[in-house]
């Protein structure tokens, strides 16, 4: 008979884990009957229970009547005000997902080691807002969330870790009432994906405002006329090494640190500051080249010090702008910021933007943001462009080992990517790469053939100290039959050089471009060259050329002669440059 069986209470179990078994005893104590604990309440092992958790975990924690947070490591009866106390260092503050804990419920009341009260939420608030950098307002819900920053928000979580790299931006759903699937396994992909997400729901651009801000300014001021941009010689911009940082997302939570300080400003107050005839409300468009969006810039090289703007990836200074955000810094009310980016043409007009720095060279100083003054807003009023711009999809995550790029070379092995033939053939080249060979073991030639001249570029490459530092050279010869009757074959040299060492920097750290401009009449090439870190002891070769009209002035009349440009005798011998005649005959 079941009946006359005695019945066991849980409590009876000598297994029920003591955080359990205390909760529970507390929440009695405090006259609840039903209490949640998020450790032991989700089924782990159900993918569609855990999702569910996670995405109503921020709504449960708001509604429930009390929040216990229990602080495993925290004393009691100490002062949680004192400077060295354990409550200030509790790794708790530190934790992803207490986040949410925090912010989302009413009522919380912090839990010593020993299971008893530190105080409420509401009594610490400003002792956890000194903490955690929250303000009190949010912590209370005197506030919504929604009236602070995407950057702000963010700024929150910035400094806080969490076991699975998913999970950074899994926690934040709630802060961002935003729903999305969860897929462990993607790693730091969720993170740029809830970016995106936030993007389609919340109209604030400060989310692109990571980085370091240009402080040397003051109320008003001109760019042109801060002093530390002034006193420069040049302004140096170019794009990181790490591709995750060349895009308008930021590539992990840390980058926001200084996100506390960033303001959002309204589209009408943007069209208000910028005074166009026109701004439409920018849209986030995904396309199979990236997400398209239209934004205001500014030409890098017009909004700061004319003329002093260079460029350490040698690429043209007409493709860096100052790309218009709608969001402020504190310190800078009434600037909208401006993101240093590079914004290459492409005759497809599909131009990605990639984010970049910019700073005084002098002193190897990198800003990504520089406030925009009413006074520099109004001096380069006629310089704003509004573009259409494409934000790359994230790349395909490497396999390889993090140590690769640290290891030294064996032998280098240069390699012609697909994708790099198409797009000369494209330019009417054929290429033919071949090499090193027997004779010489460390040379490959890259031969680029078209219709009336052939481009020949001789790679030669050292290792050096154990095969930790490499230098690679490229001669680059242009030669096409001459027009007179001798038979002559012109003949152009130039050279460029590459040098990196494996102590310094990851190998391809250091091999930025390089352009090199001949002439073959009527046309103007540009020629850029570059490699690209592929794998260990291989790079890839990179090749572009421009081509476009030799401009002549009218009051020279100027024309190449083609009979004199470094003719050389079918001996073989180099010429030394490019020689350019005027109609006068003289040299020009």
């Amino acid at each position: 008979d079941e009946s006359r069986m005695p019945q066991c209470s849980i409590w009876d179990d000598p297994d029920l884990a003591r955080k359990i078994r205390e909760a529970c005893r507390v929440a009695r104590e405090a006259g609840y009957q039903y209490l949640w604990i998020d450790s032991c309440c989700i089924d782990k092992a159900s993918s569609s229970e855990l999702s569910e958790a996670i995405n109503s975990m921020y709504d449960w924690y708001g509604r429930a009547e009390v929040c216990y947070v229990y602080l495993a490591d925290v004393s009691s009866g100490e002062d949680p005000y004192a400077c060295q106390s354990s409550f200030r260092s509790s790794r708790w503050h530190r934790r992803g997902w207490t986040l949410q804990e925090l912010i989302a419920p009413r009522a919380a009341i912090f839990l010593s080691k020993d299971w008893e009260s530190i105080g409420s939420k509401h009594a610490l608030a400003a002792l956890v807002e000194e903490i955690t950098m929250i303000p009190r307002e949010a912590l209370l819900h005197l506030e919504s969330l929604d009236e602070y920053s995407v950057a702000e928000r963010l700024s929150w979580a910035a400094q806080r870790e969490t076991t699975r790299a998913e999970d950074r931006a899994y926690s934040l759903l709630g802060i961002f009432d935003i729903n999305m699937h969860t897929l462990y396994g993607e790693g730091e992909r969720a993170f740029r994906r809830l970016q995106e997400e936030i993007l389609r729901r919340v109209p604030d651009q400060s989310l692109f405002a990571w980085g370091n801000v240009y402080a040397d300014t003051e109320a008003h001021q001109d760019l042109a006329q801060c002093p530390l941009l002034q006193a420069a010689n040049s302004i140096t911009c170019g794009i990181s090494d790490d591709v995750s940082e060349t895009a308008l997302f930021a590539p992990h939570p840390e980058k926001l640190t200084k996100g506390g300080k960033i303001r959002a400003v309204s589209h009408n107050d943007v069209f208000r500051r910028l005074r166009l005839s026109h701004l439409p409300v920018t849209q986030y468009v995904s396309t199979p080249h990236g997400i398209q969006m239209q934004i205001p810039v500014i030409p890098l090289a017009r909004c700061l010090r004319h003329g002093a703007v260079q460029d350490s990836e040698h690429t043209l200074q007409s493709r860096w702008y100052l790309a218009i955000l709608g969001c402020e810094h504190v310190d800078h009310p009434g600037a909208l910021l401006g993101r240093v980016c590079y914004i290459p043409s492409s005759e497809s007009g599909i131009d990605h933007l990639y984010c970049g720095f910019a700073g005084p060279g002098h002193l190897y100083m990198h800003f990504n943001l520089f406030p925009l003054s009413s006074a520099t807003m109004e001096r380069c009023h006629e310089d704003i462009q509004l573009k259409t711009v494409y934000i790359s999809h994230p790349i395909r995550a490497t396999l390889q080992p993090g140590t690769a790029r640290y290891e030294p070379h064996e032998k280098v092995n240069l390699v012609l990517r697909r994708k790099t033939r198409d797009a000369l053939r494209t330019e009417g080249y054929t290429a033919e790469l071949r090499g090193p060979d027997q004779e010489e073991p460390t040379t490959h030639w890259l031969t680029l053939s078209s219709d009336d001249h052939i481009i020949t570029i001789v790679y030669r490459q050292t290792l050096d100290d154990d095969s930790k530092e490499l230098t690679v050279e490229a001669h680059v010869t242009m030669s096409r039959p001459s027009l007179n009757s001798s038979g002559d074959v012109q003949i152009v040299y130039r050279s460029v050089k590459w040098r990196e060492s494996v102590y310094s920097a990851p190998w391809g750290s250091l091999l930025s471009s390089r352009e090199i401009m001949l002439a073959v009449a009527p046309r103007k090439l540009t020629v850029t060259l570059g490699l690209d870190w592929a794998t260990s002891s291989h790079y890839f070769l990179r090749v572009e050329i421009n081509s476009r009209p030799l401009l002549v002035t009218p009051a020279t009349s100027l024309e190449l002669a083609q009979d004199e440009v470094c003719r050389t005798p079918g001996s073989g011998g180099r010429g030394v440059g490019l020689q350019v005649i005027g109609a006068d005959g003289k040299e020009a």
